[in-house]
């Protein structure tokens, strides 16, 4: 690794020879006789992409063949990477991420200067490291995007000078945020990285939202006290903190741990020290080694890989293991999703006890409305009560009396099937005494009580605490609170009923979201397949036109050039097929409900609805 104070040991890049080499080519260190050396090594992928244009291109040939100095041929790729014709036959379909790859091999010289000029003027910054830093940056094609499509070339400054002094900016906030200073990075460290890094580094540790809460107020009184300080320099390594900055910190958590803002768990667990502040801290430190050396350990060009462009593949989310299980468990009786099942089941089946319930062939399916039509209009095309009752000639009072009528029905099917006041009889005391230390944030019951405690008083958030946090007797706890057993016992009975009160409210609300959501979705479903027979009826053309524009999202452009046709004709014709949608939609829909949607709040709804229904064009597709 190189020294870093000295600029003499720094070596000088050869000089490439024109054109090709210039765009083909990147730096790479060797160690020659006791000393680093530089040279110019050929990216293979690069250099044949060249040759190709060389011999299909006969403008891009002449380029090359009189530019001296590049910057022809450094246009003409800035040109194929921020603003491309309609490709050709003979090009790459990558062709777009190869230009930029071009560019960054032409501006490798750049991250050089940039490099050499922060290692000058830095003594603590490897010059290696800044140079890795300035080629990573330039590698990401949307930030060179940006800086290609932001500089003025009527400017006073030079493109050159220009990406130089942005790649310096950037090198100094890739070093600064914590490369060269831990608790630099601990302090600037997002919650949610910082809990990613905990969790990995220790699952399933109890302790993560104290941690958090502790580097909220560690970070105030350490900045406070290190670094906006008159004595400190601007720009100087962030120091280790003292052990009166832990005390501090502990005195600033104490205080705060039992305000409603606080997570639960927090509250209940017991008071902490300077000694587990510090801890605590400490582990902070130890998770990011662990989860995040990009950000800790010192880049080398060692570890530079001779192929540029590397291909990871996305790893699978979260979600997705979600998904899979979910399906999997699909003919599992107590599945989430056969109880999804068995609730859609139960309230089609409702639906249709009611005498005021009609069946009618809605596009290719049977469809449940009601005789006034106020279902399909609230929750398929989404008018208010007021649009209902002036469309149908309805009192808005009726068609809320009406909605109330069907909702209460579903609601009866959803309570019972759910029980959810037996379930807070039986949830509040067992909860509290297996879980309050560490909810399970995923459990709906879980949720509701924890968004319970938070309404509490500190006082009852702090009896929760010695009860159920550090596990002290009734007795214990009135010795400590110099109260008697049964004003202790008292007032966990009243806390328990206050939960057990807000849990019945937060399980029913969430009941009665549950059926509108089920509504909304049973409609907007319906409605959907009038759509597919619209999109049927169109001509291939525009049918072909349409999937470019929203599933594909090609811009008109490249869709005119895919399809033969001018610009303004496809704009047309994506237009045109817009209106024969919401025209196909409108007819049907009148037709089966038996209304008129001519007014300009209902035209614009249906419009909305065609809209999201392209939008979502992928999915039937």
């Amino acid at each position: 690794m190189l020294s870093p104070s000295n600029p003499n040991l720094i070596p000088t890049p050869p000089r490439r020879s024109p054109t090709v080499n210039q765009f083909a080519t990147y730096l790479r260190s060797n160690h020659e006789g006791g000393r680093w050396v530089l040279e110019w090594k050929t990216e293979p992928r690069l250099r044949r992409n060249i040759q190709l244009y060389i011999a299909q291109d006969p403008n891009f040939a002449d380029l090359c063949d009189r530019s001296e100095d590049g910057r022809a041929v450094e246009q003409f790729w800035i040109a194929l990477a921020l603003d491309p014709l309609p490709p050709q036959g003979w090009e790459p379909p990558d062709r777009q991420q190869l230009a930029f790859q071009h560019l960054a091999s032409y501006y490798e010289p750049i991250c050089h200067q940039a490099a050499r000029s922060i290692a000058d003027k830095h003594s603590q910054i490897l010059w290696e490291d800044a140079l890795t830093i300035a080629r990573i940056w330039l590698q990401k094609q949307d930030k060179l995007a940006e800086i290609l499509s932001k500089y003025q070339p009527n400017g006073p400054a030079k493109f050159s000078t220009y990406l130089q002094e942005v790649l310096m900016r950037n090198i100094k906030s890739e070093t600064d945020v914590g490369r060269y200073s831990s608790w630099r990075l601990l302090c600037k460290i997002a919650d949610y990285k910082l809990a990613e890094a905990l969790t990995f580094f220790n699952p399933g540790s109890p302790q993560v939202s104290q941690i958090l809460l502790a580097r909220k107020y560690f970070k105030q009184v350490y900045t406070a006290n290190r670094i906006n300080v008159a004595s400190r320099r601007l720009g100087e390594i962030w120091p280790a903190p003292q052990p009166e900055d832990f005390t501090e910190t502990a005195k600033f958590y104490n205080a705060h741990r039992c305000l409603p803002s606080a997570p639960v768990e927090v509250a209940a667990n017991p008071p902490s020290n300077a000694a587990q502040i510090e801890s605590w801290m400490q582990s902070c430190l130890d998770a990011l080694k662990y989860k995040i050396p990009e950000e800790h350990e010192p880049l080398s060009l060692e570890k530079w890989p001779e192929q540029q462009g590397l291909e990871i593949a996305d790893p699978k989310t979260e979600s997705e293991d979600w998904i899979l299980e979910q399906l999997s468990e699909g003919d599992c009786p107590d599945s989430p999703l056969s109880q999804l099942n068995r609730i859609h089941e139960l309230f089609e089946i409702e639906l249709r006890g009611c005498r005021t319930i009609l069946e009618v062939q809605l596009g290719d399916r049977r469809v449940l409305i009601d005789k006034d039509r106020i279902l399909p209009l609230k929750y398929g095309i989404g008018l208010t009560q007021h649009q209902i009752g002036e469309l149908c000639g309805i009192n808005q009072s009726s068609v809320n009396r009406k909605l109330k009528t069907y909702k209460t029905r579903l609601l009866s099917v959803l309570t019972q099937l759910s029980q959810p006041e037996e379930r807070a009889i039986d949830s509040v005391q067992g909860w509290l005494q297996k879980h309050f230390l560490s909810p399970n944030q995923t459990d709906l019951i879980a949720q509701a009580l924890v968004k319970a405690i938070k309404t509490l008083k500190s006082e009852d958030r702090e009896l929760l605490s010695l009860r159920y946090g550090q596990k002290l007797t009734v007795q214990q706890i009135g010795d400590r609170l110099e109260i008697t057993t049964d004003q202790v016992q008292s007032r966990l009975n009243n806390i328990e009923t206050q939960l057990h009160k807000c849990l019945f409210t937060t399980l029913g609300n969430w009941i009665k979201k549950y059926v509108d959501k089920w509504l909304d979705d049973f409609y907007k479903t319906a409605l959907s397949h009038l759509f597919n027979q619209g999109f049927n009826s169109l001509s291939p053309e525009i049918q072909k036109i349409l999937k470019l524009s929203y599933t594909h999202c090609v811009p008109l452009d490249q869709i005119a050039a895919r399809v033969g046709l001018d610009q303004e004709r496809v704009h047309h014709l994506v237009w045109e097929g817009i209106c024969l949608l919401e025209s196909h939609f409108v007819q049907k829909i009148s037709e089966i409900l038996e209304v008129s949607l001519v007014g300009n709040l209902e035209r614009q709804r249906i419009a909305q609805l065609t809209k999201e229904w392209l939008n979502n064009l992928h999915k039937f597709d």
